[in-house]
């Protein structure tokens, strides 16, 4: 009897996938205009994201990559990382930023995170910096819980900040995008907004710009210096095209999200559930995790159940990436042993938050 009610209650529910890009018709209609026009190489509508990127963020140099990969590799390029460097990194880093690291011959040095944090633990981070002298360290906004990186002793060591999962935030105290001297901005699906892959490099710093740039193939270039390697990656126009209708549409977008993550905030204060987001007024809340005590199949088991697509907090923290023990990082590999990325993404229904916030509550 129980087993044929709990299969009406599913059927009569739909799947909520784990995540759903945020496309509209006027996306689709963009890209469809640039083939129709032949619009496929790099070109006017490139320059023209580049620009409305550049306006919309108040930068001083924007750079558009074809992938959040690319970005990596020609920023640690153009701060001169070489073989046996020491770059700093979160275990939540993303993967990118670890094997362009990789390409280089660099070493890869991660600090584990705060406990009840989703950022590097600052004690730890300052001890790591004295005892390696990194010549880079990467920030990034994990989940979309911002960063301040002033609570962070990196004394003069150049900074790369990936703001990839909080572009567009709105803080008092934190000026997103501009707190190192180069800014990435990943634009993949599961990002804040997409051009289906791709990435945004920003700088102050004009030489590294120019550098970047002449680092990546230009089919009209006139100068030609044989000693300058170029890579091919540059973003084509249809995706650009799209960028241009997300950033338009990036403030329904993040407003949307915050109004989500309001109601799973309560769900979770109401259990002995955890989320370790600091800001709700200032966070940007693009992933949403939450931990849990029961073991990582059970809960899985229990979501899938309900029809309520979840994710690990990562595939694998670069701590397993590099085979290291977890229990030399004992507060990431909580999160990642214990953690649920539930559905945040903007097209999600009223009734769609609210079976996944019961669901929050009904997990014991």
């Amino acid at each position: 009897m129980a087993s044929n009610a709990l299969e009406k209650f599913n059927a009569s529910k739909r799947n909520i996938d784990y995540h759903r890009p945020t496309f509209s018709k006027e996306e689709l209609q963009t890209v469809l205009d640039c083939l129709v026009d032949d619009l496929v190489d790099t070109g006017s509508i490139v320059d023209k994201f580049e620009k409305e990127f550049k306006s919309t963020f108040s930068l001083k140099n924007v750079i558009s990559v074809n992938s959040l990969f690319s970005a990596y590799h020609l920023s640690l390029l153009a701060l001169g990382i070489t073989e046996n460097d020491n770059v700093l990194l979160s275990p939540f880093a993303p993967l990118s930023a670890y094997y362009a690291i990789l390409l280089l011959r660099a070493n890869p040095c991660i600090v584990d995170l705060g406990k009840l944090s989703f950022h590097m633990d600052i004690d730890s981070f300052n001890k790591k910096v004295e005892e390696i002298q990194p010549k880079t360290i990467i920030f990034d906004h994990t989940f979309g819980c911002l960063v301040n990186t002033k609570n962070y002793d990196y004394k003069e060591i150049s900074v790369i900040e990936d703001y990839s999962e909080t572009v567009g935030a709105d803080s008092d105290t934190i000026q997103v995008g501009k707190q190192g001297i180069i800014g990435i901005c990943g634009l993949a699906s599961t990002h804040v907004i997409t051009t289906g892959n791709g990435a945004v490099i920003s700088t102050i710093n004009d030489s590294i710009a120019e550098f970047i740039r002449n680092s990546k193939i230009n089919h009209i270039q006139k100068k030609k210096s044989p000693s300058i390697i170029r890579y091919d990656y540059n973003m084509l126009d249809f995706q650009a095209a799209m960028g241009v209708e997300q950033i338009s549409k990036l403030g329904i977008i993040i407003e949307r999200k915050k109004k989500i993550a309001q109601v799973y905030l309560q769900a979770v204060l109401s259990t002995s559930h955890e989320t370790f987001f600091k800001n709700a007024g200032e966070d940007q809340f693009n992933r949403f995790p939450i931990i849990v005590k029961k073991p990582y199949e059970e809960v899985e088991r229990y979501f899938k159940s309900l029809l309520i697509g979840t994710e690990k907090t990562a595939s694998e923290p670069l701590f397993k990436e590099m085979g290291l023990p977890g229990s030399e990082f004992p507060n990431s590999e909580r999160l990642y042993q214990r953690g649920h990325c539930i559905p945040i993404y903007p097209n999600l229904t009223k009734d769609n938050v609210s079976r996944i916030a019961n669901s929050i509550k009904g997990l014991y």
